[in-house]
């Protein structure tokens, strides 16, 4: 099948199975599969930019086949005798032969990584090539204009390599070059890395032409050893006479001459001058007779970003120096300045002290400073860093900068902490041991832990000594869910006198519904869950050492097994649990070994010789914030016809009306283990839109809306080492709705009544967790109520009457919020709950008449009962308030008639449940009839 027209295959995807040729330009996406060979003919540039999977091969015989995408040419071979061009990046694997030139174009890298016979050449006018197989690049010239990486373990052969100006060609480790000429223009860039394994010159060729820059790295592994002789290494070997020269040579990209550690030069061999040489001498064991600079034990590593590792070791070098020597350097002390990285890798013995001034020392794994016994000091500077991984420090460490541990990094020594000392990775289990004393002069140490039981993985510090001064701990956690401990989990473990003082950041570290704070224990610190507050049931039993987990149930009944599911674990001793009896006690054996469920008063008889503890958990404060939140928000939804017009005693044409609220609610939440007071006040504005009558009843529907705002203050439990964690936060918001009242008779209002609303609210909310975390989320609740009553009137003297009214209310709610991840990481959900509550109450109103108008002294008595607490879910542990479903409520107030038009009136109310549950408010209404 030839395709002249790159529309002419249409928009539908390609199933080739024999031969498809493209005798045409343009852009081709269709997808191409099958067995068969794609073949591109004729003068135009074709584009593939499909992902094809076609098996049958590739071939090239006029114009440009453009592939932009990696996976254009399926998984066949391709044979090029015109123009290849790769416009993209990604591992291209096809094996390409052929007469034509592989053109890189674009500005990604692109891996070419077959075994590549192409002869046309290889052109990088943009991005980067790199060539992962010494094939890769197939025999002819290569034009880099861009940017070139060979990077294959072996010798890649060619016939030219040119690279022009402001290119560069990079050499990798392993790697060697094989060139008929190489050819690097005035402004280009030669980048080798030398190995230990390059016995032979990186580059051959017939001819060399130098120019631009010549930069090395890797040159601290050039040598298993440095020593005082310079170390001379063969770059580039060439058949005929090198005449030019690079014009800047640079180590790791500084300039050679800035990097004082080394004495690094290139030039033309002076005996020999088809061959050019690169050679190093470290500065530490420069000759002062002998060598160019005095030997010194300064590493100056300028640029940030950039290091130098040496694998070698340094070893003292005394009575090698010339006195005279300007840099007075003792042969056995090491300075590191600069912001760059210097690596140490080897066993150094040198035995003076090791200053970093500026920058980063970094111990690489199994190295070490110093001799076994030494007692020779680290000082680390203000504003620098060192540290190791698996790496050993003989001596002493006095940190003003930050000290980093990476699995296990130890100090035979003591450690002074000024400053940080810091875990160098992003998971636990990670060691910073110090055999000798700790003192923390203001310190801070920071650890990772996965937040959970006692055998969470965490990182630790161990001080075989004395510990002195204060730190102070920041705890990240690393994937931990919380949990409830026992001992806890160990941060810190002392062997000698504990008398440092560690506290921890901001006091308590908070994950899901846990809060963590650390106790001191025996000398060593741990991070614990439990709070030292017994709740009113009982709560969580916790056994002796010698025992399994009992948790007694609310009434002091059956044995339960812990949350995971399995049975209850008897003592160590082997005795057997026996069931409870139909009164649900338990009697164990006279070894102890059994356990004694809790009798009818709620108390635990332990095993013989051990005490039971009673335990809860230490939840977090602001629990209380977000439950309050919601509770605020659906609370301030609430309302009665009389909450919202007042009595009513005639029909009017319509009016309007308005009222503010204001009040304090108090709470508690979760098993009265976190207490929450919220202030609140609610601005209410509503009106009549139609009013109907016959004369005899009438029908009023109106609108409404309301601002509400509350703030919330929370406090959560005490914890196992007395401390105690507050919180705060706030909901404002906009609730807007209808309502609609049908009275029996139209005039009086005596007789019966139903009152109906609905409301949407749409609220702001903030949680601000004792500075640790800062949360801002959305909400929103749905509200509609049914309210009945019917009103006795019962007359007095001079026209004064009472009125009795029992009342009937049903109101359905639906609240939603935002998931929310804090600044800790744990996910704040499940705020999506629809609830009912029910009122049933009675009204007494008096109606006396004055000179100066009618007043109206009224008292409401009401029994609520709702059925769903305010909750929410931490992680995977869901908490509620302790919302009484039960609750009282008393309303007493007076309204006053100002005028034929114009009534006010004020209300005090308050509410009165089981769980410490309190709500006091007051309002003030103002209703005008037109």
């Amino acid at each position: 099948l030839v395709a002249s027209n790159v529309e002419a295959l249409g928009t539908g995807d390609v199933t080739n199975d024999a031969v498809l040729e493209l005798n045409t330009g343009g852009d081709f996406d269709n997808a191409i599969s099958g067995s068969g060979k794609v073949e591109k003919s004729g003068d135009g540039t074709l584009t593939l930019s499909g992902s094809n999977t076609y098996r049958g091969g590739t071939t090239i015989s006029g114009g440009t086949l453009l592939a932009s995408n990696v996976e254009a040419l399926g998984t066949g071979d391709v044979t090029n005798n015109a123009t290849l061009e790769l416009n993209t990046g990604g591992d291209f694997d096809n094996a390409i032969s052929g007469s034509g030139q592989v053109v890189k174009s674009g500005g990604d890298t692109l891996t070419l990584s077959g075994n590549n016979s192409y002869t046309g050449g290889t052109l990088i006018s943009d991005g980067t090539l790199v060539a992962s197989n010494v094939e890769a690049l197939g025999s002819g010239n290569i034009d880099n204009y861009a940017s070139l990486q060979l990077n294959a373990s072996g010798q890649f052969v060619t016939a030219n390599l040119t690279t022009h100006d402001n290119a560069t060609t990079a050499i990798g480790a392993g790697s060697a070059l094989r060139a008929n000429t190489l050819t690097q223009e005035a402004n280009s860039t030669l980048a080798v890395h030398l190995t230990d394994s390059n016995s032979d010159a990186i580059v051959t060729a017939d001819h060399a032409n130098l120019g631009g820059t010549l930069d090395i790295t890797g040159i601290g592994n050039v040598a298993k050893s440095w020593t005082r002789d310079a170390y001379a290494y063969t770059l580039i070997d060439s058949d005929s006479a090198i005449n030019s020269d690079f014009a800047q040579f640079t180590v790791a990209g500084m300039d050679a001459k800035q990097v004082d550690f080394l004495t690094v030069d290139g030039r033309v061999n002076a005996d020999d001058d088809t061959r050019y040489d690169v050679t190093a001498s470290l500065s530490w064991y420069a000759d002062s007779d002998n060598a160019a600079t005095d030997a010194h034990g300064t590493f100056t590593l300028s640029e940030q970003g950039h290091s130098f590792t040496l694998n070698t070791a340094l070893t003292d070098v005394d009575a090698t120096l010339n006195p005279d020597s300007a840099t007075g350097w003792d042969g056995k002390s090491l300075i590191k300045r600069g912001a760059g990285t210097l690596i140490l890798g080897a066993q150094n013995t040198y035995s003076g002290d090791t200053d970093v001034q500026e920058g980063t020392l970094w111990l690489a794994e199994t190295a070490t400073i110093g001799s076994a016994g030494s007692a020779q000091a680290v000082n680390i500077a203000a504003n620098a860093a060192f540290g190791g991984h698996n790496a050993t420090v003989n001596g002493h460490v006095n940190n003003q900068g930050s000290l980093y541990f990476v699995d296990t990094f130890t100090v035979n020594g003591d450690v002074v902490n000024s400053s940080a000392m810091i875990s160098g990775s992003d998971q636990p289990n990670n060691t910073l041991t110090i055999a000798g004393n700790y003192t923390g002069n203001d310190g801070h140490l920071y650890l990772n832990t996965q937040l959970g039981d006692d055998s969470s993985p965490t990182d630790k510090l161990i001080v075989t000594g004395d510990t002195a001064g204060s730190t102070t701990l920041h705890i990240t956690n690393v994937n931990g869910l919380g949990a409830q401990t026992v001992n806890g989990i160990e941060v810190i473990e002392v062997g000698g006198q504990s008398d440092g003082d560690f506290t921890l950041y901001k006091g308590h570290v908070d994950i899901n519904a846990w809060t963590y704070t650390l106790k001191q224990d025996g000398g060593d610190w741990y991070l614990r869950s439990e709070s030292d507050d017994v709740p009113d049931d009982g709560g969580d039993v916790i056994p002796p050492d010698d025992g399994g987990d009992v948790t007694p149930p609310d009434d002091g009944g059956d044995v339960t097994p812990p949350d995971d599911g399995g049975e209850v674990t008897p003592p160590d001793d082997g005795g057997e649990v026996t069931p409870p009896d139909d009164d649900g006690d338990v009697t164990p054996p006279d070894d102890g070994g059994d356990v004694t469920p809790p009798d009818d008063d709620g108390d635990i008889t332990p095993p013989d010789g051990g005490d039971v503890t009673p335990v809860t958990p230490q939840y977090r404060a602001d629990i209380g914030v977000y439950l309050g939140n919601q509770w605020m928000a659906r609370n301030l939804q609430m309302q009665t016809l009389y909450d919202r017009e007042g009595s009513q005693y005639r029909s009017a044409d319509g009016s309007i009306w308005m009222r503010f609220k204001a009040g304090k609610a108090e709470s508690q939440a979760v098993n009265g283990n976190v207490d929450i007071d919220s202030d609140y006040s609610q601005f209410q504005l509503g009106g009549d839109i139609l009013t109907w009558s016959d004369g005899a009843q009438s029908v009023t529907v109106g609108l409404m809306g309301s601002y509400i705002n509350a703030s919330t203050d929370s406090t959560g439990n005490r914890g196992a080492d007395g401390s105690q964690f507050s919180a705060n936060g706030s909901v404002d918001g906009y609730n807007l709705g209808l309502y609609a009242t049908w009275f029996a008779d139209a005039q009086s209002h005596r007789g019966a009544y139903i009152d109906s609303w609905y409301q949407y609210g749409a609220y702001n909310n903030s949680v601000d967790n004792d500075g640790l975390s800062a949360s801002r989320y959305d909400s929103a609740a749905h509200a509609v109520s049914l309210e009945t009553g019917y009103r006795y009137d019962i007359a007095l003297s001079n026209r004064n009457t009472v009125s009795l009214t029992p009342q009937a209310q049903v109101t359905w709610q639906r609240y939603s919020a935002d998931t929310v991840i804090d600044d800790g990481g744990t996910r704040i959900s499940g705020q999506n709950d629809d609830s009912w509550t029910t009122r049933l109450g009675v009204r007494v109103d008096g109606k006396l008449y004055k000179e100066s108008g009618r007043i109206q002294p009224f008292m409401e008595v009401n029994w609520l009962h709702a059925s769903d607490n305010a909750s929410a879910t931490f992680g995977d542990t869901k908490v509620s308030q302790d919302l009484p479903n039960d609750r009282v409520e008393v309303k007493v107030g007076i309204q006053a008639n100002v005028s034929e038009r114009l009534s006010v009136y004020a209300q005090a109310a308050g509410q009165k449940g089981k769980n410490d549950y309190g709500d006091a408010s007051f309002s003030l209404n103002m209703r005008y009839n037109w």
